[in-house]
């Protein structure tokens, strides 16, 4: 699972498991107010990381945009490699290091980080929508799989193994704690 504007990994894995979320998990900081969590029952750790991708832009200024990742493999012997990244301001813009570079940047990151044959997933809120030059880059490059509607449509999910792949809105977190995103969720089948 991959977590943004996260200050309290803790938090809230604690309040998935008391909504009824099973096993035995184990969560990564990103830096950056970002997350990771993997199932310790289903996956074996093998490498993480994580880097700044990005920078807002200087009219919507909060700082350096993040990339973390999580390389795992899973009890069948698949090898998979996680990234997820929370996108730079103000929403869709281009150009300095807001837009196409921060696409260039994540994969990158993929490129000296994932193996030959390994099930890449990328999520995050990229704080772009489909339009912008950051989505249309990575569409270039990775398969889109699924996309969120909140604030028009900036939460994506990208894969090199998308083919079958199911995915669904959640909805937004209920009560005073909840996101102003929709929680997505997508199940991959590796073959």
């Amino acid at each position: 699972m991959g977590f943004q504007e996260c200050d309290d990994r803790a938090r809230v894995l604690a309040d998935a498991k008391a909504e009824g979320l099973q096993g035995d998990w184990e969560a990564l900081d990103g830096g950056h107010a970002i997350a990771l969590m993997y199932r310790k029952d289903r996956f074996t750790y093998l490498a993480s990381g994580r880097e700044d991708v990005g920078e807002d832009s200087y009219k919507q200024y909060y700082g350096k945009r993040g990339a973390q990742w999580v390389r795992l493999q899973q009890t069948d012997g698949t090898k998979v490699f996680f990234i997820n990244h929370h996108g730079p301001l103000p929403v869709s813009e281009d150009g300095g290091c807001t837009g196409s570079a921060t696409a260039h940047n994540i994969m990158r990151v993929i490129a000296q980080n994932a193996h030959k044959g390994d099930g890449i997933i990328l999520m995050g809120d990229f704080n772009a929508q489909g339009s912008s030059s950051r989505i249309q880059e990575l569409n270039k490059r990775l398969d889109h799989v699924y996309s969120g509607t909140s604030m028009g449509g900036v939460d994506h999910i990208y894969s090199n193994c998308g083919e079958g792949a199911e995915g669904m809105n959640l909805g937004k977190g209920a009560g005073q704690d909840g996101s102003d995103h929709d929680a997505l969720s997508v199940t991959f089948h590796f073959r």
